[in-house]
């Protein structure tokens, strides 16, 4: 039988990992014989080693995860599992609680009784994780001082806002009113499935608006003596330039609920009542991946992997911002990643890291476009490119040239729908033989919200209001509809969640010889439709009449659509 592996010394392994040297070792170790201090507390008094370089070094040892208390939010019903007195006497702060276990960050990880002690109080099983000190004392300042509500957050930070001056202002956008404001408003939109927080500044509040769903939902307003502490708070946490107030900014941060790890995207525009935030919530974690889990029909599912297989050639995805095209295109690539292909990409900005796959980041203030990294793929071999957006005539050359050179080019444009994908690229300047000769399918698509599954109920004749008639064969009943009542877990609106609607065109022989006589949208549009393409209207019919979305959401998508 083996013996377990004797730990090494934490001294040797800060020298091990080069954090401090022997000499430093040894001084630290003669203050220890004369003190009796521990080891680590003498280091950092010393100036070698930080709070953070101990915290994450003993976490190594014991194989105790680290974290970064200032990343992560933790939830009111969390926090009052620990009574405070006993959370600040032993250096501890309760951080999430998951399937019967709590997660408590403790500066000494290695406190065995006060661990027991956590489980005897809680009635739940303790996961230890290690953070600094200084880390934990701010976040019990956050979480324990003051209440929870809106009203005592707004009255706390209206006590401390008055006088706010510009030399004070990062120092009491860090205080813990104004942090919990900030931090709830932004809880509150990860709870509700937002993409987007829209802090909005008016003549006399500070309105905060979600889009859940895809339509925007009115939040609480907030008094306008608030509006530059928590502006000046989100430009802080977002790497944002606080004493900038005339030009737009944008930024990026991370933050943690529970295991939840949400990417914000900050843009910070100047209006004339303030500067205007919105927040992009990317929740990894609610990232579907799959061919067979975006909604698609089977049909349409097995046309798109049958298109994403091929050689080379160019497809390309079609919709407006927020429809899903870039969880279609990482499908893709989750679909066709493997160690016989180089797939290289280039984002704005990266919004999912994938294994083996080479992903690049475009930076238009250095002169990184589209473009010109496209010429640089070039020269690295790859067999498949992804190139997030076709924004310009010179993008679109190189990505043809690609396509053209043997490779299979992924891409998303902003049109209505995929016949009229054909005329931008025309209007863009591309000759059509080359569109002809490259572009293999478009696919557009939608997000529809899906009925509350809690409050759904049948629709009778008289309540649908749409002309619906002429879709359904004459003198045939019309089918039974549905629409959400309206309950607490869909706030009334009788919608949850979404569901995407589809419309792939095959680029067939007969569509091809259209493109190069640069026939109209209407000629492919009716090709098509010999040829089985279904367009987002029908999709969309289809699900309402299977009872997954109201009727009234397939005639939104059409708008503009046909």
């Amino acid at each position: 039988m083996k013996k377990a592996a004797k730990p090494i010394p934490l001294g040797r392994r800060l020298i091990e990992t080069g954090v401090i040297t022997e000499a430093q070792l040894d001084l630290a170790l003669k203050l220890q014989q004369r003190t009796g201090e521990i080891l680590g507390e003498i280091l950092i008094k010393l100036g070698f080693i930080s709070q953070e370089v101990l915290s994450s070094t003993l976490a190594a040892q014991s194989n105790v995860s680290h974290i970064d208390l200032s990343k992560v939010f933790i939830e009111p019903e969390v926090i009052t599992l620990i009574p405070e007195s006993f959370a600040r006497k032993h250096k501890l702060i309760p951080v999430m609680l998951e399937n019967n276990n709590l997660t408590v960050a403790l500066e000494n990880i290695f406190n065995v009784e006060v661990i027991g002690e956590l489980e005897r109080m809680s009635g739940y099983f303790i996961n230890v994780v290690a953070a600094t000190e200084n880390d934990i004392v701010s976040s019990q300042d956050i979480h324990y001082s003051g209440g929870f509500t809106l009203d005592e957050l707004i009255e706390e930070s209206i006590n401390l806002a008055t006088g706010f001056e510009g030399k004070r202002q990062e120092a009491m956008v860090e205080e813990a009113p104004i942090v919990k404001l900030v931090n709830q408003f932004i809880i509150k939109g990860i709870k509700e499935n937002a993409t987007d927080i829209h802090i909005e500044p008016e003549e006399t509040v500070l309105r905060i608006r979600y889009r859940i769903d895809g339509l925007m939902v009115l939040g609480p307003s907030i008094p306008k003596s608030l509006q530059n502490p928590i502006i000046a708070r989100i430009k802080i946490i977002s790497g944002a330039n606080i004493a900038e107030t005339r030009l737009p900014q944008d930024g990026r941060t991370k933050f943690q609920l529970g295991r939840r790890q949400i990417d914000i995207r900050v843009s910070i525009f100047p209006t004339i009542n303030g500067e205007n935030v919105v927040l992009r919530l990317l929740d990894k974690s609610k990232l579907v991946l799959g061919l067979d889990r975006l909604g698609m029909e089977e049909k349409a599912v097995n046309s798109f992997k049958k298109a994403i297989e091929r050689p080379f050639g160019m497809i390309l995805v079609t919709g407006p911002t927020g429809s899903g095209k870039t969880t279609t295109l990482y499908s893709a690539l989750a679909y066709l990643n493997n160690l016989e292909k180089t797939i290289i990409t280039l984002e704005d900005p990266v919004e999912y890291e994938f294994p083996i796959i080479r992903q690049a980041q475009v930076n238009p203030k250095i002169d990184f476009t589209f473009a010109e990294g496209l010429k640089t793929i070039l020269r690295q071999d790859p067999d498949i490119i992804l190139v997030g957006e076709m924004r310009d005539k010179e993008t679109i050359d190189m990505a043809i040239r690609s396509a053209l050179t043997g490779h299979l080019v992924l891409s998303t444009i902003h049109t209505n729908n995929s016949t009229a994908t054909i005329g931008r690229l025309l209007d863009m300047g591309v000759e059509p033989f080359l569109i002809a000769s490259t572009v293999i399918q478009i696919i557009a698509q939608r997000l529809l919200r899906k009925i509350c599954e809690n409050c759904r109920r049948p629709l009778a004749p008289e309540e649908i209001t749409l002309p619906i008639g002429s879709f359904f064969p004459a003198g045939a009943p019309l089918p039974t509809f549905y629409r959400g009542a309206g309950c607490e877990q869909c706030n009334n609106t009788g919608c949850r969640g979404r569901i995407g609607v589809y419309e792939v065109l095959e680029i067939s022989a007969a569509i091809r010889d259209l493109i190069e006589k640069e026939a109209p949208s209407s000629a492919l549009a009716e090709q098509a439709a010999r040829e089985g393409f279904k367009t987002l209207f029908a999709c969309g019919l289809e699900k309402a009449v299977a009872g997954v979305i109201p009727i009234e959401e397939a005639f939104r998508v059409s708008i503009g659509v046909s």
